[in-house]
């Protein structure tokens, strides 16, 4: 028996080793005809001499294996994308001039199409972070607005935040803090738990603040807010004692309105008793706290009108019925005859002016059922004003827009690439009566497009968004051009900037230096760690 199951053995593993003699299947060497390394040795973690300097400064970088390129013409060095003038070379390094385009990154050698990486260097300009500045932790979520209060030298931030420069990991801020000029915390802001939601905006009418966003409730108030609420100028929110069905007694928001079916994007004050807020919602609401809906219970009773997208209230909440309201409308209700206008048919947002007017755009293509391109301006009124033309406006929805009070002009960005028939791809300027600025003209963007621009008020421009250069010109992320829709000289030499800017208010450094507070969605400014806040000097 012994010797069968051996004799099985052996023919078991002659077949296996037969099995194995196949021939083997050689396969192409994936790297054959690629380029000889160029034997350029270069240290990336190396400080140039000097580490920064502006354009034209005289800069050494260490390299070995330069020479034969060099001497041969196939030797190019860049500063963060931009092609540089080569001095010298020698056995260990070699010397260029920064160039006048050049921004702070990474340094490169290249030869027929072959990179080799030289170390970071920083480009001096005239945008620079401010080391007056205190609050270099920013927020671990996204800041929406700055908001400078009336008569102090302090502002309230808002945003989707639960901590400010490190002072919110024992107890949560709720995406509101008042800080002081250098942007230190003030803790003496007594929000409490703050909103359990995002806070798009915030703005001050007589002795109260008002913020807006997503939000239903707010530091003790949970349930009771509908996106908007009122607070007292020391954080705390204000409440009022109401009797309930019954006859108990509860503290309740005294602010009794807000909105259904859509957060509020932004708030408009109206002299000192009213407020225009808009955004993407579909009713306004009030609350009833004293009756009874069913089982002899004490119950909230929400009433709710239909009012698109905008809505003006009084100081208590109350709907305003004198604008874009119709008494005679079907109401939601039986019981609460009447309706706002129909506004949009599609996503809308807006932008205020001194005179009252509201700009309305976004992405839609009528307007209290009126054909309309995307873009519209109301009177203070809430009419439709018919001075602003933009003809058939832009072929693709609008990402932004900024309103210059001093130009009187509009810088407006989006994914459009035309407007009004004719070629204006992603950004264009307009005037106040709605025409086309001709004498801006903007140049063309690679890698991305624009999401946010803001007019400074000497005319400069800011241009945040997600592309890689502009008019060539190597700019990731973000980039500054004069009135003509130029680069502005000297404005252009920050380093990457990774995400949204939200928002950017004009301010000044501790030292007195013209500054910029910008605020957005971000982790990384010049190139370096900055978390949704920054303040930058421009000198």
């Amino acid at each position: 028996m012994k010797l069968k199951y051996t004799g099985l053995l052996i023919v078991f593993i002659g077949l296996l080793l037969g099995s194995c003699k196949k021939a083997q299947t050689v396969f192409d060497n994936p790297y054959s005809g690629g380029k000889a390394n160029l034997n350029i040795v270069a240290n990336a973690q190396q400080i140039p001499v000097p580490a920064s300097g502006t354009a034209g400064t005289p800069v050494t970088i260490a390299a070995t294996g330069l020479l034969p390129y060099y001497k041969a013409g196939k030797l190019t060095f860049l500063f963060n994308g931009q092609l540089a003038e080569i001095t010298a070379v020698t056995e260990t390094g070699l010397t260029v001039k920064v160039p006048g385009k050049a921004s702070t990154g990474v340094t490169t050698f290249v030869v027929d199409g072959q990179v080799v990486f030289g170390p970071l260097f920083t480009v001096i300009g005239k945008v620079n972070l401010d080391p007056t500045f205190v609050a270099v932790a920013g927020t671990n979520g996204p800041v929406y607005k700055a908001y400078p209060i009336p008569l102090s030298t302090q502002m309230l931030i808002v945003g989707s935040f639960g901590n400010y420069d490190n002072k919110g990991q024992v107890k949560r801020l709720g995406n509101i803090v008042r800080v002081n000029p250098d942007g230190s915390w003030d803790r003496s802001f007594a929000s409490g738990a703050g909103a359990n939601s995002g806070i798009y905006n915030v703005v001050q009418i007589g002795s109260y603040f008002f913020p807006i966003g997503d939000f239903t409730g707010y530091a003790q108030q949970n349930g009771t807010i509908s996106k908007i609420t009122r607070l007292f100028t020391s954080g705390q929110i204000d409440t009022t004692q109401v009797t309930t069905y019954l006859l108990k007694t509860r503290f309740v928001p005294t602010f009794n309105g807000g909105v259904a079916g859509g957060g509020i994007t932004n708030i408009l004050p109206v002299g000192t008793d009213k407020m225009i807020v808009t955004g993407n919602f579909t009713h306004y609401v009030s609350r009833r706290y004293d009756q009874n809906s069913y089982d002899s219970k004490d119950s909230t009773i929400i009433d709710s009108i239909t009012m698109p997208q905008l809505a003006r209230l009084n100081i208590d909440g109350s709907l305003d019925k004198t604008w874009r309201f119709n008494p005679t409308a079907p109401g939601y209700r039986p019981s609460i005859p009447g309706a706002g206008l129909p506004g949009a048919n599609g996503y809308i947002a807006t932008v205020g002016h001194p005179d009252g007017k509201i700009l309305v755009y976004g992405q839609f293509t009528k307007f209290d059922n009126v054909a309309t391109p995307s873009i519209l301006r109301l009177n203070a009124d809430g009419t439709i004003d018919n001075t602003f033309n933009v003809g058939s406006g832009p072929d693709f929805g609008i990402q932004n827009i900024n309103y210059d009070p001093i130009s009187n002009k509009y810088i407006v960005v989006g994914l459009f690439n035309n407007w009004n028939g004719k070629p204006y791809k992603y950004m264009i300027q307009l005037n106040y009566d709605g025409s086309v600025d001709a004498g801006f003209t903007p140049k063309t963007f690679e890698g991305g497009f624009p999401f946010y621009a803001k007019i400074l008020t000497d005319g400069t421009v800011l241009v945040n968004g997600s592309f890689k250069s502009y008019d060539g010109i190597i700019r990731n992320g973000l980039f500054f051009i004069d009135k003509t829709g130029a680069l502005k000289d000297g404005f252009n030499t920050t380093g990457n900037v990774n995400g949204p800017i939200l928002d950017v208010f004009e301010t000044k450094s501790e030292d007195n230096k013209r500054a910029i507070l910008i605020m957005g969605s971000f982790s990384l400014f010049d190139g370096k760690p900055r978390y949704n806040i920054v303040r930058a000097t421009l000198e």
